[in-house]
């Protein structure tokens, strides 16, 4: 076995990162959240076991997305049609997802906000303390912009068909 052979699984998983990345909503913001959770806790200078904690939540979050996503290709690969089994199933890896992402903010919320809430009590005005209110910021808009209904962003009239036309 080769060099190149050996890393072709690396080469198929990236590829199928990636495809998940581009076209699955929740992921991109799953990833998006996971970024501001880092970051807070880099700023923050929490220590390496919150860090590795936080890690861990978050790729079980990823992991749990990528997986969800997994089984509703296969899902609808198997069965194209309407059917209560396939619904079953979808909604039960969506379960996995959404008892990861839970689990994953209550750790997030038990690690970051002590520390968060002290430093911008110590010094409110402080340049950390700005860094800190901005990142939470854009975690907040995050989630209020993932948690808006979709809008399409079409011109109306390319969505009328050629008879209609």
């Amino acid at each position: 076995m080769s060099a190149v052979n050996s890393l072709n699984p690396f080469r198929c998983a990236f590829e199928g990162i990636a495809d998940a990345l581009s076209t699955q909503r929740h992921l991109r913001i799953h990833v998006s959240v996971a970024g501001f959770v880092a970051l807070f806790g880099l700023l923050l200078g929490l220590p390496y076991v919150d860090l590795l904690l936080l890690l861990m939540a978050i790729a079980l979050v990823v992991i749990t997305e990528l997986l969800n996503t997994a089984v509703e290709l296969t899902v609808d690969l198997a069965s194209p049609g309407v059917s209560s089994i396939a619904r079953r199933a979808k909604d039960i890896a969506a379960g996995a997802v959404l008892i990861a992402a839970l689990v994953s903010a209550a750790i997030g919320f038990i690690i970051l906000a002590p520390p968060l809430f002290r430093a911008l009590v110590a010094s409110p005005f402080s340049a950390k303390s700005a860094l800190l209110a901005v990142t939470a910021l854009g975690l907040g808009g995050s989630i209020v912009t993932a948690l808006l209904p979709r809008r399409s962003w079409q011109n109306p009239s390319s969505e009328l068909t050629s008879k209609q036309r």
